[in-house]
C-alpha cells in the first residue's frame, strides 16, 4: 500500500502521522487505515485522526470511539459543537481510553478569516474574535492540544498568549498554502502539519529530513 511504503520511508524523520477523513475514506477503516496505524505505533509514532468532529453527541461519540478502536492516539474535533450533547461524548471517550483531543481553534485556508475572526459578545465582555473563545473552549475542557493554521503567525502568537506555554499548537497550512514553517514556529507553534509537502514532494524522505532540520 501506498501510504504504508511512504510512512516507511519518512517516519524516522517526523514525530506523528496525521490521516485525514479523504485517505480514511479511500483506505477504509479495517484493512486500510488500521494498518497504517499500526504501522506507525511499529516505528514509535502517535496516530491523529483528523475527523474534524463536530456533529451531535451520539454522533461523535460513535465516531470517536470507532477511531479509537482501530488504535488512534489523538482527534481532532471541532469546538463549535459545544460541550453538551456535543463534544462531551468525545472527551468522555478519550479520557476513559487515555487517549487526546485536540481542539480546531483557526483553519489554514484564507476564506477561515471571514469566521474565525469575526468579532462576538458574550454577556457584557468586550467583542472578542471567535478563535479566542474557541482557544478559551480547549483550556476549559483540558483539550491536549489546539489546530491553528501556519498562515496565520499573528494568530498563532495570540492563541500561545491564551493557551500558555503547555498546551500543543498543531499549524497545518505549510508549504501547499503558503504557511512559512519558520514564521509559525517563531509565533508559538509547537508542531507543523506538513503532510501535502512531504508526500507531494519528488522525494519525500529529503523533505522530511527538511523539516525536521528546522525543529531539531
Amino acid at each position: 500500500m501506498k501510504s504504508e511504503k511512504l510512512l516507511q520511508k519518512v517516519g524516522k524523520h517526523i514525530c506523528a502521522v496525521k490521516i485525514n477523513r479523504q485517505l480514511a475514506m479511500s483506505l477504509g477503516m479495517r484493512g486500510g487505515i488500521d494498518r497504517v496505524v499500526d504501522l506507525a505505533h511499529d516505528l514509535a509514532l502517535p496516530a491523529i485522526m483528523d475527523a474534524k468532529l463536530n456533529d451531535v453527541g451520539h454522533t461523535n461519540e460513535f465516531m470517536a470511539r470507532s477511531f479509537f478502536d482501530i488504535g488512534f492516539d489523538a482527534i481532532i474535533a471541532s469546538p463549535v459543537a459545544g460541550w453538551e450533547n456535543g463534544l462531551d461524548t468525545v472527551f468522555a471517550q478519550a479520557n476513559s481510553r487515555g487517549r487526546a483531543v485536540i481542539l480546531l481553534v483557526y483553519m489554514s485556508n484564507p476564506g477561515a478569516e471571514a469566521f474565525y475572526s469575526m468579532l462576538v459578545v458574550q454577556g457584557r465582555e468586550a467583542p472578542k474574535p471567535v478563535f479566542e473563545l474557541l482557544a478559551g473552549m480547549a483550556i476549559q475542557w483540558k483539550a491536549q492540544g489546539v489546530v491553528v493554521g501556519a498562515t496565520k503567525p499573528d494568530i498563532i502568537s495570540r492563541v500561545r498568549e491564551l493557551v500558555g506555554p503547555g498546551m500543543g499548537i498543531y499549524s497545518p497550512g505549510v508549504g501547499a498554502q503558503g504557511g512559512d514553517p519558520r514564521k509559525a514556529l517563531d509565533a508559538g507553534s509547537t508542531y507543523l502539519i506538513v503532510g501535502r509537502a512531504i508526500y507531494g514532494a519528488p522525494e519525500p524522505e529529503k523533505a522530511a529530513m527538511e523539516f525536521q532540520g528546522l525543529v531539531s
